[in-house]
């Protein structure tokens, strides 16, 4: 694993599906729909979003958007103290702060008037990785929480992949299954 540099499993930011904070939360599924469909290998669920020059600015994962579509889970990070949850904590916490209860319509027409910038995410220095860090750098960062995907940079600090968990697993366990058969 020590011998995997990023940039050999990451995904190129040009193949990445891509989208600016003025879209909308619709088109984004819309744009994640269209990839999925021309798509075998790399099925899109998150999507990067750039400025009108191209530069990337931050992502949309599928937290992201189930956070936007449920607006009491903000109440309920206040409240949650760092650390361990219990399943007695969580479980109180979805009666406590009503989550998910709202009618599907409600849901809908909330997440149609939501624009990417209302539920993007802008990575923290935790969140990026060099291209020419190992596998085994992702993985410890992935096993510690990062807020998947992440973002692969140069030595100069551009943005040029997305590294997914998933991609990482398969890295692996191809590498396991090559062990397994020698």
């Amino acid at each position: 694993m020590d011998k995997i540099q990023v940039k050999e499993i990451m995904i190129p930011i040009l193949n990445y599906v891509t989208v600016q904070k003025e879209n909308s939360l619709v088109e984004v599924l819309q744009a994640l729909e269209l990839a999925r469909k021309s798509e075998n290998e790399h099925a899109h669920r998150d999507a990067i979003v750039v400025d009108a020059s191209g530069v990337f600015i931050g992502k949309l994962t599928m937290i992201d958007v189930f956070r936007a579509l449920e607006p009491n889970y903000i109440k309920l990070e206040q409240q949650q103290e760092k650390g361990a949850l219990t399943a007695e904590f969580v479980m109180k916490a979805v009666k406590d702060f009503n989550l998910w209860i709202e009618p599907t319509q409600t849901i809908c027409e909330r997440g149609s008037r939501l624009k990417v910038a209302d539920v993007m995410h802008t990575p923290e220095k935790m969140e990026y990785i060099k291209e020419t860090a190992t596998l085994q750098k992702a993985l410890h960062l992935y096993v510690m929480g990062i807020h998947q995907p992440l973002i692969v940079n140069n030595e100069d600090g551009k943005v040029t992949g997305v590294l997914r968990f998933g991609d990482v697993f398969e890295a692996v366990r191809k590498r396991l299954l090559n062990c397994s058969s020698t």
